[in-house]
């Protein structure tokens, strides 16, 4: 297997363990948001000043905050849609 396609998978590999994470991690929150553990308004806080906090740091590359506001917004929209489902207050 050449170089290039070795670097390829271990890539994919750990694309799809973050895509593993992120889906744990949103489940988490939305327990947590269902057994009033965590408060929603302060969740949402947290996550729009983290969208800040990307999208104003010069030393990230332009991938890399794409990456990490596409995070943010999947477990805002998961929250969204968790609430508009009535499964969470």
């Amino acid at each position: 297997m050449s170089k290039i396609k070795e670097l390829e998978r271990s890539i994919e590999v750990i694309a799809g363990q973050i895509t593993a994470q992120q889906m744990i991690m949103e489940g988490v929150i939305v327990e947590a948001l269902r057994k009033k553990a965590i408060d929603e308004a302060q969740i949402m806080a947290l996550l729009t000043q983290g969208m800040d906090v990307f999208e104003n740091n010069k030393n990230m590359t332009k991938s890399e905050t794409f990456g990490a506001l596409g995070t943010l917004t999947s477990v805002a929209d998961t929250i969204k849609r968790m609430k508009d489902a009535k499964l969470i207050g």
